[in-house]
């Protein structure tokens, strides 16, 4: 962007709102909260929590500026961003009303990393106001999102009710549903693709990243998160795959993934992942555990046992 010479200050929100808790809030609960969940998926250093900091400040200088432009794909990432920053905008309805920022939006099912400088600012000239109903829309779905009653987002699937508003949206929302573990073998679908890639033969941490990210109908993950799952799938009594790697810095491990015969066991459903393993993991203000745990089944959620 900044070499396709648009105007503006320029601020990224990399926050992968797929992992940890996202509780309702905003300010320092928010960064607190996600922060410590960032800590568990990289490396991090000691600045991480300023320099969050400096990007939510960024965003809420906007009475400052004539116009906020939000700039946002339509993967999964990008759209749990976007339905977080519909919410936020209910936060500042009163200010709003108070001053002329303008806030619009560029989306669309372009990789903006992929992008060319001189495609930008076609797309800038092409932004479009942001609307009521979008705000509307986007700001239930959040809720819906961090109340920890799962089945609330699965109205948000139906496109007849989303898709003209936030076209991207369905899509997104049941790609997190389709991380709940599964009714029939307990892996949520990252998990499993994970594990379908290995029975192909052992890989490397790259490759079997690649191949998995493949498999999405739109690629969302990053490889912090994909290491965080790797992780997962290696611990616990049973594991469903082995490691055997070389830490490097910044980069994906060397060395190799290989299934396990408990791995091939679940995949074929012989076995449960979360009956073998446990489960502990935050989706949006949903916890999951053992005596409490949602599982997908491929259209609905089955609520924990009573």
């Amino acid at each position: 962007m900044e070499e396709a010479s648009l105007p503006g200050t320029f601020s990224a929100w990399p926050d992968v709102l797929h992992d940890g808790p996202t509780p309702l809030a905003t300010g320092e609960e928010w960064i607190r909260a996600r922060c410590a969940t960032l800590e568990t998926l990289t490396d991090v250093d000691a600045d991480m929590l300023r320099r969050y900091r400096e990007s939510d400040a960024v965003l809420e200088s906007w009475p400052e500026r004539d116009e906020v432009v939000f700039w946002l794909e339509h993967d999964l990432f990008d759209q749990l961003l976007l339905i977080r920053h519909m919410w936020w905008l209910t936060q500042n309805a009163a200010d709003r009303a108070a001053h002329h920022t303008r806030f619009s939006l560029v989306c669309g099912d372009e990789y903006l990393g992929l992008m060319k400088p001189e495609q930008f600012p076609p797309r800038f000239a092409a932004r479009a106001p942001i609307t009521p109903e979008q705000i509307r829309i986007g700001s239930a779905a959040w809720e819906a999102y961090c109340s920890g009653e799962p089945t609330r987002l699965l109205p948000f699937t139906r496109a007849a009710d989303v898709a003209g508003p936030l076209p991207y949206l369905p899509a997104a929302i049941r790609r997190v549903l389709e991380e709940f573990p599964s009714a029939g073998n307990g892996l949520a679908r990252s998990e499993r693709q994970i594990l379908e890639v290995l029975t192909e033969g052992p890989r490397t941490p790259e490759q079997t990243f690649v191949a998995a990210s493949r498999l999405e109908e739109a690629i969302y993950m990053g490889d912090s998160s994909f290491w965080h799952i790797v992780r997962g799938l290696n611990e616990g009594p049973h594991p469903l795959l082995t490691l055997d790697v070389t830490a490097r810095p910044g980069r994906l491990p060397e060395g190799t993934l290989q299934i396990t015969g408990t791995g091939r066991a679940v995949l074929q459903g012989r076995a449960d992942h979360v009956a073998l393993n446990g489960i502990s993991r935050w989706l949006g203000g949903t916890y999951l555990s053992s005596d409490r745990l949602w599982r997908w089944t491929g259209s609905s959620l089955l609520p924990p046992a009573p």
